[in-house]
């Protein structure tokens, strides 16, 4: 089975064994080129088809890919980043090479990976977060991730109202460079903190209080018993000193935790990984915490 995770900056693929588990030796990236033509982009998925088929038989493909996006139909709706591929499908490259595929969102997957493969493991109900450019989340309920009737999280985190704007204002890239003054990348901004720059240490710790903030806030409503965080900026989440109400850990699986939730999901199917919800609301009417 091959499994793909399709980030704005790269696509990460591997195979898998007959029980869904990564191949290490078979992972691979390639640049996604989100800026690029549609054509250009299935021809990359074709390309992956045929490196993978190189080294094994394929006849089944999951596919981790961010949202808006109709996962049962495997169209983008994606009008932020991906722009040639809004309204268009990606099956074709996988139909020509006679694959059948699954798309599921990439915090479903990331859940999924840490729920099964990770530092959930054994946990019945939990959350992570997805720290990056952006603000992603995901909640596991009786061990299946809680998704509204478009797949996508049944709790919308990066765009529920905090203090004077949303969550995402206070805990992101670009949060973290508004509070250092600078727009230069998150790691250099956490390398400056780690060598004693008071102005990027108090980016970091600002962050996290309005991420521990957000969290106590939340998690208790969702009865969670654990909690993890994972994306590129969790490589750093020692200097967010987060005071959270549950155990909490950095994911195991930085690089790959969603594509061992894909190769999970594209084995066990979505009856057993997703549990449909109406939209979570924490609070008021209008959903703030």
């Amino acid at each position: 089975m091959l499994v793909l995770d399709i980030g704005g900056t790269f696509i990460k693929y591997a195979l898998t064994d007959e029980n869904g588990a990564i191949l290490p030796a078979t992972v691979r990236q390639v640049p996604s080129d989100a800026e690029g033509g549609y054509e250009d982009f299935l021809n990359v998925l074709a390309g992956i088809l045929r490196q993978a088929h190189e080294l094994q038989p394929v006849v089944k493909a999951g596919v981790s890919i961010p949202g808006p996006f109709d996962f049962d139909q495997g169209v983008s709706l994606m009008q932020h980043k991906f722009t040639a591929l809004y309204d268009q499908s990606l099956r074709p490259p996988f139909e020509q090479a006679g694959v059948t595929v699954e798309f599921l969102h990439d915090s479903t997957a990331f859940m999924l990976g840490e729920a099964y493969d990770g530092v959930l493991n054994g946990a019945n109900t939990a959350a992570c977060v997805m720290l990056g450019t952006g603000l992603g989340f995901a909640y596991l309920r009786d061990g299946k991730v809680c998704v509204n009737d478009k797949r996508t999280p049944a709790l919308a985190l990066w765009k529920t109202p905090w203090r004077d704007g949303i969550a995402e204002d206070y805990v992101s890239t670009r949060a973290i460079q508004g509070l250092y003054g600078e727009k230069i990348s998150v790691k250099s901004i956490a390398d400056k903190a780690r060598q004693g720059d008071q102005k990027a240490l108090n980016a970091f710790q600002t962050t996290g209080r309005h991420l521990s903030e957000i969290l106590n806030a939340i998690l208790p409503k969702l009865g969670c018993e654990r909690f993890a965080i994972g994306g590129q900026i969790a490589k750093s989440a020692e200097l967010f000193e987060l005071d959270v109400p549950v155990p909490w850990s950095v994911s195991c699986h930085l690089i790959d935790a969603a594509l061992r939730g894909v190769g999970y999901y594209a084995l066990h199917g979505r009856q057993k990984c997703e549990l449909t919800l109406k939209d979570l609301l924490l609070n008021d009417s209008e959903g703030r915490i």
